[in-house]
């Protein structure tokens, strides 16, 4: 799996790798390799993928813990519905999508501490995706929406034996 990373707080767009390797026994082994140019403060940034429950975008923390509660239920999830999260957020289901040949729910993801920010999330409907296929995180300034995070799934491709 191949991503593309670009935030307001770096200049270049970043690259994130995922290599994952079945096991015989049933496990996984995931191997990731970053590739990012910035400054020590630019690159701190780049720390929120091994957690992955925050993003750091513009001056906000995006907490994507509400989330992972629609994670377990996501062959479910049905376009044009909403579901309340806990904490009092919200996931608006907009609409079914291919990410890089990955059948995706995309939906958007609100969180009432943070009315002026919003986040488009996609999940994956079949393949093993480690990672959201799509998070796009957008600050209202004024009348705008201006986006200050994008990761999106650029290829995705599996090899067997």
């Amino acid at each position: 799996m191949t991503y593309r990373i670009t935030t307001t707080d770096l200049p270049d767009p970043q690259t994130l790798e995922l290599t994952v390797t079945g096991l015989p026994d049933g496990r996984y082994r995931v191997r990731m390799t970053a590739e990012s140019t910035g400054t020590p403060d630019q690159l701190s940034l780049f720390g929120f993928l091994f957690g992955m429950t925050t993003v750091r975008s513009g001056g906000t923390d995006i907490d994507f813990g509400p989330i992972s509660a629609l994670l377990s239920h996501r062959d479910v999830l049905a376009v044009g519905e909403d579901y309340v999260l806990p904490g009092g957020g919200s996931f608006h289901a907009t609409a079914e999508q291919d990410i890089a040949g990955i059948p995706c729910l995309i939906g958007t993801y609100t969180d009432p501490d943070h009315p002026d920010t919003r986040t488009t999330l996609a999940f994956s409907r079949e393949k093993p995706v480690f990672i959201a296929p799509l998070i796009k995180v957008e600050e209202r300034h004024g009348s705008d929406w201006e986006v200050t995070f994008l990761l999106e799934l650029t290829s995705y491709s599996v090899t067997e034996g």
